[in-house]
């Protein structure tokens, strides 16, 4: 059940980018250079509803796995997704700003959190306003004057501090979007890499067709590396309103 919840939250990783032509999605580790950048002007877009299809590769070192993946999300309200294999729907969930619900369509059981145990999975002190930021395709934290920009030869590297957390951000400088996102927790000794790539055209917007994001943390002093890679079939951001079906048979246990 981990699993598929932690999957609920990377699913949410994919973003939006505003640029209407492709371009190359490699990510260069060039030295960066020593002086700060002034001249920094992030941009920002916004969505109301957006649609996607996708599979979904899971492993742990000693676990690995495959779903498909069908996410709907409508801004500063709810995230919604099913997961399944062979065309059975396993899993329904929704993730909204206060909770998470899951329902295990296989055990007839709905699980009810908080969005302090996202926070558990992935051991980052992340929100949904964080978690909603990324699936924009924004900024996790909006950009402060006071935080430090340098550059290499294709990318402004922007660094933000907010509690515990360090974020790294790469930002192209063709246009101007988050590339890959690097963040890492002091309090609970964790790592989290986003890496976006394929490029493809969506509804005219430029979104990354794959998603691959890497955990490591501790767990009982040992360490756990997670991987999650995404990749996109359908990508649709409609302007009508989409539904966001969440029944719970009477027979389902709560836990």
């Amino acid at each position: 059940m981990n699993k598929i919840i932690l999957i609920v939250l990377i699913g949410s990783f994919t973003f939006l980018s505003c640029k209407k032509t492709p371009v190359s999605s490699h990510v260069q580790n060039t030295v960066v250079e020593s002086k700060t950048v002034v001249d920094f002007h992030p941009q920002y877009i916004d969505f109301v509803y957006m649609v996607t299809k996708s599979k979904v590769e899971y492993s742990d070192g000693g676990n690995s796995d495959q779903f498909t993946l069908s996410i709907r999300a409508k801004k500063d309200s709810v995230i919604w997704l099913t997961a399944g294999k062979a065309g059975i729907e396993g899993i329904r969930g929704l993730v909204r700003p206060d909770s998470v619900f899951v329902m295990d369509k296989l055990k007839d059981t709905l699980y009810i959190y908080d969005t302090k145990y996202l926070q558990e999975l992935t051991q980052s002190n992340l929100s949904y306003a964080n978690i909603q930021n990324l699936l924009a395709g924004n900024l996790m934290f909006p950009y402060q004057e006071t935080d430090l920009v340098t550059k290499n030869e294709t990318h402004y590297i922007l660094h933000q501090k907010q509690d515990n957390m360090h974020i790294e951000s790469r930002i192209r400088f063709d246009n101007m979007r988050v590339e890959q996102t690097t963040i890492v927790d002091s309090a609970s000794m964790s790592r989290t890499a986003i890496v976006y790539s394929n490029y493809i055209v969506a509804d005219s917007i430029l979104v990354p067709s794959v998603c691959s994001v890497d955990i490591s943390f501790n767990k009982n002093n040992q360490k756990v590396d997670r991987k999650v890679v995404i990749t996109h079939s359908k990508i649709e951001f409609p302007v009508k309103s989409v539904n966001f079906p969440f029944n719970v048979p009477k027979k389902y246990n709560e836990k």
